[in-house]
């Protein structure tokens, strides 16, 4: 599986590795200040079936893409490294550090969907009506050829909208125009997560930055359950925020206070 990586920063320096959502892409990430940036090798990737990276319908699975993951650190990080996952990319950063912990230092995740694999979960998974009309819009926009622009002007008109940064609509309409629409069928029929584990011990440190409760992957009944299974994971919830804390106008000041302090926890 050919995956588009993106290297930056010393190579000697300890690596951080950004791992996006789903229907997303590591453009997500590329407003990222000097104070995460500055010293760190940061590494950028495109799951399978996102961005730049190679398309497999029917392969959207969280071991392949956290395989996918895996194989990267191995051969073009070449040590362990930080990972810092939002939603997929948070509960795939969750798989490597369980199923890899020799490849991860610590992992920070925000607002994955840990549980929503679970059928009772993906029942009250309010983004799977979403991701069924993001798919329409998708294939709306391909009939008509619409541009880049075009779509991030139809995104920045959306409801709700102007709560995001303005970095924030060019990259998800890349990202929506790029993407294999194979990636939202799978997550909207719940297979994407099926095999995530959350029993399974995880021995590297993990930090959750969890969104506010209403519009949150990770509401407070899914906090409890970590509790008492991994009370090792520090939780912290942004009130208010929206599912995608670093996206948000109001709250990336906060998203990037908590990942400073998990990195200079952790990067030593």
């Amino acid at each position: 599986m050919r995956l588009h990586v993106e290297v930056d920063g010393p190579q000697d320096a300890l690596p951080v590795v950004f791992l996006h959502g789903v229907s997303g892409s590591s453009r997500t990430y590329d407003w990222l200040p000097d104070d995460v940036c500055d010293g760190r090798r940061v590494v950028k990737i495109d799951l399978r079936g996102h961005g730049a990276s190679e398309h497999a319908r029917g392969t959207y699975d969280v071991d392949r893409y956290g395989e996918d993951v895996a194989e990267v650190l191995r051969t073009q990080v070449g040590r362990p490294a930080l990972l810092v996952g939002h939603s997929l990319g948070g509960v795939v950063a969750w798989w490597l550090a369980q199923q890899h912990p020799e490849l991860v230092v610590a992992a920070f995740l925000e607002d994955p969907p840990l549980y929503m694999g679970e059928p009772a979960e993906h029942e009250q998974n309010i983004a799977i009506p979403i991701f069924r009309i993001v798919l329409d819009s998708v294939a709306r926009w391909h009939a008509e050829g619409a541009s880049e622009e075009e779509v991030a002007a139809q995104l920045a008109a959306a409801p709700g909208a102007a709560d995001s940064h303005d970095d924030v609509h060019p990259a998800f309409a890349y990202a929506l125009l790029a993407m294999d629409p194979g990636v939202l069928e799978q997550a909207a029929d719940a297979s994407t997560l099926a095999a995530t584990d959350t029993t399974s011990p995880v021995s590297v440190p993990v930090f959750l930055l969890a969104a506010g409760e209403e519009l949150s992957a990770f509401p407070a009944r899914h906090a409890e359950r970590m509790a008492h299974t991994h009370p090792a994971v520090e939780v912290v919830r942004v009130n208010g925020a929206p599912h995608g804390i670093h996206n948000s106008r109001a709250h990336r000041a906060a998203y990037v206070e908590q990942l400073a302090r998990f990195l200079d926890a952790h990067g030593a």
